[in-house]
């Protein structure tokens, strides 16, 4: 049974519907790509899992029971946790205070040595290095995400969600993000991954759902598509002849060129993507863009 489940997920802002029908199964042990351009709907719709946003329309079950998350604060005492792209800790406090921070679980008077040896244990269970005691404002943003994460956790998060996780790291921390994801999922949690960036799906990903304009446009196991472990030209070409079989054509035109430039490639006339046309919402020179980002991201 999906530890996480949601049904025909609708969510409106004036004039734009966000998420439009959206249908989502999270394993535990499993990293659950959501992919899809800027302005898909993939953040909204990890909202709306996690509490912030109520949906219009539709049902979110944990652990096939049917809930109605009022707050994130719900979200968690259900063992639902998101990690935003943009921190939510106070500068001067401590990390191990901005961990403790609005949990009711902690005592009136504060033990500091023990919040500081449980932080730190944590951190350490899943590869997370912090200090405990170090002043959030002296952290390097690649640790402020970690505390965020060790946060989550703490609480009691059993799905986390992370949103665009990777946006503001370097690829050392990138790589040392994969393997903390790796051991939550090993340690029996799911992690919902939010990205637009398809090398890194393929790479972190066990399953991977695909959304554009508030839509679901495919679902697919990693595995299937077999892109792992291939860089070059030639074999990216036969692993994305596979992969835009079962997600579609157009979706996958404006990800090849990103895939090219992270294996260091060019992409040209004849490359892959010209060989994809440009006819459809994808088209229009370089400079022309292709969204709009918005609070329904």
């Amino acid at each position: 049974m999906p530890v996480l489940t949601a049904r025909g997920i609708v969510k409106r802002f004036p004039g734009v519907v966000a998420n439009d029908g959206v249908d989502l199964d999270v394993t535990r042990g499993e990293v659950h790509t959501i992919l899809g351009e800027n302005g898909a709907g993939k953040s909204t719709l990890a909202a709306v899992l996690c509490g912030l946003y109520r949906p219009d329309e539709g049902e979110v079950r944990i652990d096939g029971e049917r809930v109605t998350l009022h707050s994130p604060r719900d979200g968690l005492a259900r063992g639902i946790g998101m990690v935003h792209q943009h921190f939510r800790l106070v500068d001067r406090f401590t990390v191990a205070e901005n961990v403790a921070l609005g949990d009711e679980s902690q005592p009136v008077v504060l033990d500091t040595s023990r919040l500081e040896r449980e932080v730190a244990g944590l951190g350490e269970r899943f590869g997370l290095p912090i200090r405990p005691r170090a002043r959030v404002s002296d952290l390097s943003v690649g640790e402020r995400q970690r505390v965020e994460i060790v946060k989550t956790l703490y609480r009691g998060a059993e799905v986390l969600l992370l949103d665009e996780p990777t946006a503001v790291l370097t690829p050392h921390e990138v790589d040392a993000l994969f393997s903390t994801v790796r051991a939550m999922c090993a340690a029996g949690k799911a992690v919902v991954f939010i990205s637009h960036k398809l090398g890194e799906v393929m790479e972190v990903s066990d399953r991977i759902t695909v959304m554009r304009d508030g839509r679901v446009t495919g679902d697919v196991r990693a595995a299937d598509t077999d892109r792992r472990e291939q860089t070059d030209e030639q074999a990216m070409a036969k692993a994305l002849e596979t992969f835009e079989t079962r997600l579609g054509k157009e979706l996958l035109a404006p990800m090849i060129e990103e895939m090219a430039r992270e294996s260091g490639q060019t992409a040209g006339p004849s490359s892959e993507a010209s060989s994809l046309g440009t006819d459809g919402p994808w088209s229009g020179s370089p400079a022309e863009p292709r969204g709009v980002r918005g609070p329904w991201g």
